[in-house]
């Protein structure tokens, strides 16, 4: 035995054992990961420089030293207020305009041609209706027949007049004068007021008043009234009404009026967009940051005072001046800050990743899985993120999913420290807010009690009333010890509850798609593959119910022993439960199926013996794989025999040999050795519920020295060499198997003193004896 506890020994050295180069070089990619997810927590922490004290919250009470102003400094302004100023300065200045001269002059210039031309169409004695029309067209004026008809005849027809007279053409040019007049005057007005090429209604959402400036040699600029101008809309009005005033021309006249004169309008005060917006950056840029100033040596809080707005904003102004006061130092000090947030995060994260490296290696071990648990520390770290920047309650934010999870995935203690460390990560992403800390931590650890042990569905429900129910409490104690209002408070219990209902759902559905994202096996999933009515487990009852009861009994064994080491006893029993799936494809060779008296093996070479015991493995791989059982099932299948020699056919093959050589190799299974705990468990249960079936009187003494010798063998023989499990754990191991194996063969009670009880008693040891 001393020789074996030696090879534990230097194993457990060789485990042990560091080297910076293995190190980095095995985890040198982790660890750039964890780096990774450091600078991206960082980048996502407060960005404010009042950092310092932005765990403070009105109406709570200060219980901390009494602060004395070190150094005169401003009070800033709150963003809200910054931001106010800002949108009152922008309104204030008003919008920029200038008089475009051209315009009028060009467009009045127009409307004078456009007038000669037509005079000089309607003096033509000859029918011009058809040179109007291209006249009109040309110009972008549309009217009707009747109107033509007016400007032509005088009553909107053509009856009657198709040879004109030297009086109608004189009575037609009279009619057009009266309405040009009319044009030319209303449009001289209208442009004299101004037309603005801006919807007016739009500026007057912002402004009463508008800066105007005549370009030119003797340019002034002057602030007028907004209603003094007008914008097309109001000017096309302007000049119909203005038509309408004169009494001489009827509706037809002022429609033909109307038509021509719109047309030769167009803005000519014109929005200078490029000088209103410098003027509004010049005025902004003078807004002051500042709205009052601490004097030094003045007492901004003292301790155990009542924290009102005005404390607030002193300490945060504090804060900035601290920090500026650093920038001036140079680059080294301006990322102070920054580099102490990185360092802080990766401290923080060290606390977990020491209890995997200590005592959960095959977390660190695993790629996969550690990706999983950044991805998971990386939500919750984003969900505080966005708790801070929507400024919303923190009590919405929900660290308890991952706890949850991982509890899940892994064991109730990886749990227990992932909620410390991601509460702690939070506290310090909201500006060293350790409230939150604690009611994190409290009802993780409660939480995590309920989903240690996944047995049946009902763990959701059960969740959930636990998680409101103790943020409840934890929300209430500490809204009493800080003195929050009962209102307040009352709200608080609102989101609490909230976040207690949404975390279990939330994290139930991240649940299922990690699960199949990283291929990695939960306890529901291993509920669901233990129910004996699945499809395989029932083919292998129907075909090998021999092996099916064998595998139900080391389920049993393997249970138990997992249960005494700390192991997942779940994964062992329903590992054991598919570990010999593979013997459906010749039952008949497998002595747990055999008929008495009727073995195959007999007639077979022992070379093909081995064959046929080495094949089950394999079969049972592929039908692992058909199914689509977990990689953590398969596993149990390839190394529950682990790289053992089939003693019995390699004895019967040297005893056949006549002398010559005969290697093991042929007789030993191709493993590989277990790499479990649970595998390992599997692999001493399997070996030694099979051979305590062959105790003609299974005694605890015999049914101890089958145990003893069987682990004996296992360890001696190396197949636990790649395995986690101590000196410790196979002591536990052995004796729970023996506690087990006793119940199992437990001893009958003499029934004596009649006959029939006699014959009773014979008849059920006869029954057992058949059993076994």
């Amino acid at each position: 035995m001393s020789t074996n506890y030696n090879k534990m020994v230097n194993r457990s050295i060789e485990t042990n054992s560091f080297s910076f180069k293995s190190f980095f070089s095995r985890y040198g990619v982790d660890m750039a990961g964890i780096l990774f997810l450091c600078l991206i927590l960082t980048a996502i922490y407060p960005s404010g420089k009042s950092y310092q004290f932005a765990d403070l919250k009105e109406g709570r009470v200060y219980i901390g030293p009494e602060i004395i102003a070190p150094f005169t400094f401003p009070i800033n302004k709150s963003e809200e207020e910054y931001a106010a100023d800002l949108k009152k300065v922008r309104e204030s200045v008003p919008p920029v305009f200038y008089y475009n001269t051209e315009i009028a002059e060009n467009n009045q210039d127009e409307l004078v041609g456009f007038i000669a031309q037509l005079s000089r169409q309607l003096s033509v004695s000859d029918d011009v209706r058809t040179e109007l029309e291209t006249l009109f067209r040309e110009n972008g004026i549309v009217l009707s027949q009747e109107d033509l008809a007016l400007l032509l005849y005088g009553n909107g027809s053509a009856a009657g007049n198709n040879a004109d007279s030297e009086k109608s053409i004189q009575d037609r040019i009279r009619r057009f004068e009266k309405i040009s007049q009319v044009i030319t005057s209303v449009i001289s007005k209208v442009y004299s007021v101004g037309i603005l090429n801006v919807d007016k209604d739009r500026l007057a959402q912002t402004t009463k008043k508008l800066s105007i400036s005549t370009p030119g040699e003797g340019a002034i600029e002057e602030l007028e009234n907004l209603e003094f101008y007008q914008d097309m809309a109001e000017a096309r009005n302007t000049v119909l009404e203005k038509l309408r005033t004169h009494e001489e021309l009827n509706e037809q006249a002022i429609k033909i009026g109307y038509q021509i004169a719109v047309h030769f309008i167009e803005p000519n005060v014109i929005y200078d967009k490029e000088e209103h917006e410098k003027r509004i950056e010049e005025a902004t840029a003078n807004v002051p940051l500042a709205k009052d100033q601490v004097l030094a040596g003045e007492r901004i809080i003292d301790s155990h005072q009542r924290v009102t707005q005005q404390h607030i904003e002193k300490l945060n102004s504090l804060a900035v001046e601290k920090a500026e006061r650093g920038e001036v130092g140079g680059l080294w000090l301006k990322g102070i800050p920054h580099v102490s947030k990185f360092f802080l995060t990766l401290a923080i994260l060290c606390i977990l990743l020491i209890y995997l490296w200590r005592d959960h290696r095959d977390v660190i071990n695993s790629r996969k899985k550690l990706l999983l648990i950044e991805i998971i520390i990386l939500i919750v770290g984003l969900l505080t993120f966005m708790v801070n920047r929507l400024d919303i309650s923190v009590y919405l934010i929900p660290v308890s999913i991952g706890a949850i999870i991982v509890t899940i995935f892994f064991q109730a203690d990886v749990g227990l420290i992932f909620a410390i460390t991601t509460s702690l990560l939070v506290g310090a992403m909201r500006g060293n807010e350790y409230g939150i800390v604690f009611i994190s931590i409290f009802t993780s650890v409660f939480i995590i009690l309920t989903v240690s042990k996944v047995r049946t569905r009902n763990w959701i429900v059960k969740s959930m009333i636990v998680a409101m129910g103790v943020y409840l409490i934890a929300i209430t104690i500490h809204d009493l010890l800080v003195y929050i209002p009962f209102s307040e408070m009352a709200i608080n219990w609102l989101f609490g509850l909230s976040n207690g209902f949404l975390s279990v759902i939330f994290a139930y559905g991240l649940v299922f798609l990690f699960e199949f994202a990283f291929d990695l096996t939960t306890d529901m999933t291993l509920l669901e593959l233990s129910d004996l009515n699945q499809p395989l487990l029932r083919q292998l009852a129907m075909r090998a119910p021999g092996t099916y009861h064998h595998s139900i009994m080391v389920g049993n064994l393997a249970e138990a022993a997992a249960e005494s080491i700390g192991a997942n006893a779940l994964l062992a029993r329903v590992g054991a439960y598919y570990h010999d799936i593979g013997k459906m494809e010749k039952p008949e060779y497998f002595v747990e199926n055999q008929v008495r008296g009727r073995n195959p093996q007999e007639k077979l070479t022992p070379s093909m013996s081995s064959l046929i015991l080495i094949n089950h493995v394999r079969k049972g791989a592929e039908k692992a794989r058909a199914h689509g059982l977990p990689k953590e099932i398969e596993n149990f299948i390839y190394e529950h025999h682990g790289k053992s020699v089939m003693g019995y056919f390699y004895q019967k093959a040297q005893d056949q040999s006549d002398g010559e050589l005969v290697s093991s190799n042929e007789y030993q299974y191709p493993g590989p050795r277990p790499q479990s705990r649970e595998t390992a468990i599997v692999m001493l249960a399997d070996a030694i519920e099979a051979s305590s079936r062959t105790l003609k009187e299974p005694t605890p003494s015999r049914i101890k020295n089958v145990v003893e010798k069987i682990v004996d063998e296992r360890f001696q023989g190396g197949e636990l060499d790649d395995s986690p499990l101590t000196l410790k754990d196979l002591y536990k191991i052995s004796e729970s198997f023996q506690k087990i194996l006793n119940g199992v063969f437990h001893a009958r009670i003499d029934y004596s003193g009649t006959k029939e009880s006699e014959k009773v008693s014979q008849e059920e040891d006869k029954d057992q004896s058949d059993h076994d």
